[in-house]
């Protein structure tokens, strides 16, 4: 399975992935509208990349009363099914990363879908805090990294 293996190091807040990934789902450059989110750790001084990193549990699947939440056999990212979805948020409830976003335009959630496959913010990261590799991460190790994750998100 590939996923996006983010480095906060390299990040420099610079948020061309975030407009590249609203530009390529929304047609527009919009923080708002992206499925990944920089924060800014100002005590630290360090940069944060947040999106969906395709948990192995997926509690948003689970979570969902419409069934609106799938897992993509090709691909492995949970994708959002626009027509299904309610806009319950229960999912944005269950997400311990908060990697699942609300459209208030729409009514229904949002998330990364690692773009079928081509993840555009990876292509357009000068910087290589993010790339898109195969992974050998077990479901336990992926569990961990979550939780230090949340961790780190918690502060900022």
């Amino acid at each position: 399975m590939k996923l996006i293996e983010i480095s906060h190091n390299n990040c420099v807040g610079c948020t061309l992935c975030e407009m590249v990934c609203s530009l390529f789902h929304e047609g527009e450059c919009s923080n708002t509208k992206s499925r990944i989110t920089i924060f800014r750790d100002e005590e630290f001084g360090n940069n944060l990349v947040s999106l969906c990193i395709q948990c192995a549990d997926t509690y948003c699947v689970e979570s969902c009363p419409s069934e609106a939440l799938s897992r993509d056999p090709k691909t492995g990212a949970v994708l959002v099914d626009e027509n299904a979805c309610t806009g319950c948020e229960i999912c944005v409830a269950v997400c311990p990363l908060g990697g699942i976003s609300y459209d208030r335009e729409k009514g229904i959630v949002f998330k990364c879908d690692l773009c079928g496959g081509d993840p555009q913010c990876v292509q357009f990261c000068s910087r290589k805090a993010l790339t898109f590799k195969e992974t050998d991460i077990t479901a336990a190790e992926r569990k961990s990294f979550m939780v230090a994750t949340e961790k780190l998100l918690s502060r900022v």
